[in-house]
């Protein structure tokens, strides 16, 4: 069952990969683009990920009927729903946006860029892997110790 997960999870990204590609869209560009030129032609990018974001949950829960886990924060879970967790979620949503806007495009751009030998994308990815563990093992722990006095 494990080599038949890996094989599909791998044709799935390279499907979605390869659409994404020849579609020119990026889901930084669209933020920018309504912020700066009011033109909503690439939005339809973001809106079209969180339709298939909730598209491929109600599929795979109707495949799974156990996937009982949505939304994430309504569940009475600990830990879920909490300040701490919401201010992490903000603070690492803005500063992936930031930095992405900063780098001329979202990281999926930059692993593309990366693919074709862009020496920039390369050190955009290897700084974002290493901020990722940063932030986790080292921002994360002091934000919630902080966010616990509260």
């Amino acid at each position: 069952m494990t080599l038949q997960v890996g094989l599909a999870t791998l044709l799935a990204g390279v499907i979605i990969g390869y659409l994404w590609q020849r579609s020119r869209s990026c889901s930084i560009t669209g933020y920018r683009d309504l912020y700066l030129f009011r033109e909503t032609h690439f939005m339809r990018t973001i809106v079209g990920m969180a339709m298939g974001a909730l598209g491929g949950y109600l599929l795979f829960y109707w495949f799974s009927p156990t996937m009982s886990d949505f939304p994430l924060f309504l569940h009475n879970e600990p830990g879920a729903g909490s300040l701490v967790v919401l201010v992490l979620a903000a603070i690492g949503g803005i500063g992936y946006a930031f930095f992405s806007v900063l780098a001329e495009g979202c990281p999926l751009r930059q692993h593309v860029n990366a693919t074709t030998g862009n020496g920039s994308a390369l050190l955009y990815l290897g700084g974002f892997y290493l901020g990722i563990l940063f932030f986790r093992f080292v921002v994360a722990d002091y934000l919630s110790v902080i966010l616990q006095m509260f």
